[in-house]
């Protein structure tokens, strides 16, 4: 009876894990960017209305800080020498209130966002994996008999005179390698 009880209780636990874990995925996937996405021609116009405090441009990737907090994120084609441009002629014009600009060296920064992102999209399937792997070797330890049950089994056969004392010790030797 108890090893029923163990595979049933397995086999919920496993059925809670997908559905948490069909749940999570769900709901990282449907969440908004952490930065709103804008056209390239949009951040130039931004920075030229005077919208912008700051711009840094990491590889090809430009985030910019508007002058009401917020932030976005737009990709330079050009790694950046219009979005350049674009802050040196308005700071010319507007040196009140000019634009922070900066480049910054990723050196192969764009690497730990990726593999950070394919562990976490990986991650549910690892962990049904190894709740499965778990779930079968505790149905094969439930299933298969003890060691030393077997050996007081065959002990028995041996003392009600089934077995010779030479099949008991033979036996006894392959059931304690």
């Amino acid at each position: 009876m108890r090893q029923g009880i163990s595979v049933i209780g397995v086999a919920a636990a496993l059925l809670v894990v997908v559905v948490l874990g069909v749940g999570l995925l769900y709901a990282y996937r449907s969440q908004a960017p952490a930065l709103q996405q804008v056209p390239y021609a949009q951040a130039l116009s931004e920075i030229q209305n005077g919208q912008v405090r700051s711009a840094v441009v990491e590889d090809h990737l430009v985030t910019l800080r508007l002058n009401d907090g917020s932030q976005q994120q737009t990709v330079a084609p050009d790694n950046g020498d219009a979005l350049a441009r674009a802050v040196t002629s308005h700071n010319a014009s507007d040196p009140t209130h000019p634009v922070e600009f900066s480049f910054m060296n990723g050196g192969g920064a764009g690497i730990a966002p990726l593999f950070t992102g394919v562990i976490v999209a990986l991650s549910p399937i690892l962990v049904l994996g190894a709740l499965a792997l778990y779930a079968a070797s505790a149905y094969s330890r439930s299933r298969a008999p003890q060691r030393y049950e077997a050996l007081a089994r065959i002990a028995d056969l041996r003392d009600r005179g089934v077995l010779s004392e030479e099949e008991f010790q033979r036996e006894k030797r392959r059931l304690l390698k």
